[in-house]
């Protein structure tokens, strides 16, 4: 992941082994980024996980008649903001 815009300080507990194996394992000049990445990518999961929780509670007939591709284009589209050929690589 890459970083961008500035930093903003954060304030939070993490359990005393997990934060005494952050410092035996990352270094120092290092840990930041460590745990951006980290948060970052939990986010990530969790998101993936929502959408995954989304479709499988999608009952038969709710799509109004769309296809199940065409519901899940049609909300990654309105999610994302990007037009359907650049989301489907056909434009740069």
């Amino acid at each position: 992941m890459n970083a961008s815009g500035p930093k903003e300080r954060a304030t939070f507990s993490i359990d005393s082994a997990v934060k005494e194996t952050l410092e035996n394992q990352v270094p120092k000049n290092k840990r930041s980024r460590f745990v951006e990445e980290a948060i970052a990518k939990a986010l990530k999961d969790a998101a993936k996980e929502r959408a995954l929780k989304m479709i499988r509670e999608l009952k038969p007939g709710s799509t109004g008649g769309e296809s199940l591709t065409d519901v899940l284009r049609r909300i990654r589209q309105e999610m994302d903001g990007r037009p359907e050929d650049i989301l489907e690589g056909r434009k740069k």
